[in-house]
């Protein structure tokens, strides 16, 4: 044998051929590669700024639902009323709350708590006049307001606030300071792209975070200036080979913006990707080599592999089938056993006291006699679902479906589990009875586990139904229930390989089911919907043609 032969030369030529049009492609295309990436890059910086909007506005939101909350819990209990109670109360807020620098509340008659403790800065008629006062007593709804110099925390500072009441009717202010710093730590909490930056910028221009190039942030703050005062909105701008998105924070009325050198990123990425494009080359070249190589020598390794592993699975599925069933074969039979002994020890009493009649002789035998057809009939079903021999008959549908549940009454009486075969026109089907039955006792097994699984106190919901129609040369039998399902992953492998959505499944009834149903009855399994319901069908020949007439 040739490890290198005629065909796989050829192979090879292909390969480098091929390699060598995409490079020349990749080349041509390089122009418009360029300006792709940088639209994505400019849309990454818009979704960045966004991103951190919605980050800040959620950390002021968290903190501002904590402040509603402190001042519902004033009003309940009526803390304004004793100076005692609100230097209690504030102080152990603050002590509670990791998210404030600083608490201070403002009644209505003017007088000012920092901490809990009296501040006596202001006469009362000043204090009306702070700005974060007058904004929440006038709107009665939480506000921000941004404080350049707090006269007690020496440095720039957010005051969030929200109004308080008593009987519904406007008594004080409450509010929790925060130092503008630890929205900087905010920022630099947020994880940006190399080359990249962020910024924070006021209504009146200033840009407050700190930024490595200080020219560039002095021409962003003129920038910003001097679209200010023009009134004009902003979401982008430019400034050299920087583009820089914009966002706007709705509750300060300030910006974010989020930028990038685009020049020193775009030279760092093509840098990297011609490079990596001829390792990949190159090993692409030589995992072609090598796998081509590798399939020739282990072809028929991996087939004769493959044909044991699938004589095995065949058996473990039929051994699985066995144990699941056999404890309801006592079951089924001890009944129609018992009526008998109950029958003959009656007979033989009545016989004793000579008060056995004819009539109720001949109704203990019928009745007997009844026993022993439903025995029988029990036996026959049970010997006819593991018959070893693949013949093809003419049997019902119907009858099929019926004698496999009666088969699994055990099983599934067990776990409270009901099965309901919907009404349809019966037919016959010229199929291998028993192969169709094993595949079924798959389906409807999955289908009980899965809703014992959903409803473990609700057992009235664990419902199995049956629906069977038919076209001129199929028939369709499905199987519905409401249980756990089955999720997108796992829809797309259980048929393709041995896969449970079992805790302790073996996971090869349905890759075994679907094996059955293509190779032994010219038919297939789907699953039709994957949850609410959950549906499998099994579809096959009404007329199986004879592999020996073939």
């Amino acid at each position: 044998m040739k490890i290198i032969s005629e065909y796989n030369f050829k192979f090879y030529i292909a390969i480098v051929l091929f390699s060598i049009f995409i490079i020349a492609f990749g080349i041509n295309i390089y122009s418009n590669a360029k300006n792709q990436i940088v639209n994505i890059l400019d849309k990454d910086k818009i979704t960045t700024s966004q991103n951190i909007v919605e980050m800040f506005q959620f950390w002021i939101d968290e903190k501002i639902l904590s402040l509603i909350s402190a001042s519902k819990l004033i009003e309940n209990e009526d803390i304004l009323e004793d100076d005692g109670k609100i230097k209690k109360f504030m102080r152990t807020f603050l002590d509670a709350s990791t998210n404030f620098d600083l608490v201070q509340l403002l009644t209505e008659d003017g007088k000012v708590y920092i901490n809990g403790n009296p501040y006596h800065d202001k006469s009362p008629e000043a204090n009306f006049n702070l700005i974060w006062y007058l904004d929440t007593k006038a709107t009665k709804k939480p506000t921000v307001n941004f404080m350049p110099n707090h006269k007690i925390l020496k440095e720039e500072t957010l005051n969030l606030c929200v109004p308080s009441y008593r009987n519904k009717e406007f008594v004080a202010v409450f509010c929790g300071v925060v130092k503008v710093k630890s929205i900087f730590d905010k920022v630099s909490d947020f994880k940006l792209l190399p080359n990249s930056y962020s910024f924070i910028v006021t209504h009146s221009g200033e840009v407050l975070t700190q930024m490595k190039d200080e020219k560039l942030k002095n021409k962003i703050q003129k920038k910003f200036k001097e679209i200010f005062l023009i009134d004009e909105d902003i979401t982008s701008m430019t400034i050299g080979s920087n583009y820089i998105s914009i966002a706007e924070i709705p509750s300060l009325s300030w910006f974010i913006g989020a930028g990038t050198d685009d020049t020193k990123e775009l030279d760092k990425f093509f840098k990297n990707v011609a490079k990596d494009g001829f390792i990949l080359l190159f090993l692409f070249i030589l995992l072609a080599f090598m796998a081509n190589l590798m399939h020739n020598l282990m072809y028929k390794r991996v087939k004769k592999r493959k044909d044991e592993y699938e004589i095995l699975l065949t058996h473990r599925t039929k051994m699985a089938e066995a144990g699941e069933l056999i404890s309801g074969i006592n079951h089924q039979f001890i009944q129609p056993v018992n009526s008998l002994n109950l029958m003959i020890s009656t007979l033989l009493m009545l016989k004793k006291e000579n008060r056995l009649s004819e009539d109720m002789l001949e109704n203990m035998l019928e009745k007997g006699e009844k026993s022993i057809s439903l025995l029988s009939s029990t036996i026959e079903i049970f010997r006819n679902f593991y018959k070893t021999s693949e013949n093809i008959q003419d049997f019902s549908i119907r009858e099929c479906i019926l004698n496999l549940i009666t088969l699994m009454h055990t099983e599934l009486s067990g776990v409270n589990v009901q099965v309901v075969l919907s009404d349809f026109e019966d037919k016959n089907v010229y199929q291998i009875e028993n192969i169709v039955q094993q595949i079924l006792l798959i389906l409807i097994h999955n289908s009980k586990d899965a809703l014992v699984e959903k409803f473990k106190d609700d057992i009235q919901k664990r419902k199995i139904t049956i629906f069977v129609r038919f076209d001129d040369e199929k028939c369709y039998i499905q199987i519905s229930e409401f249980g756990v399902g089955i999720s997108d992953a796992m829809s797309r492998k259980i048929f393709s390989q041995p896969k449970t959505t079992k805790e302790f499944g073996n996971g090869i009834g349905l890759y075994f089911g679907k094996r059955l149903a293509n190779s032994k009855i010219s038919g297939d399994i789907r699953l039709l919907n994957s949850v609410n319901p959950t549906i499998f069908e099994l579809s096959f020949d009404r007329k199986l043609k004879d592999k020996k007439d073939e």
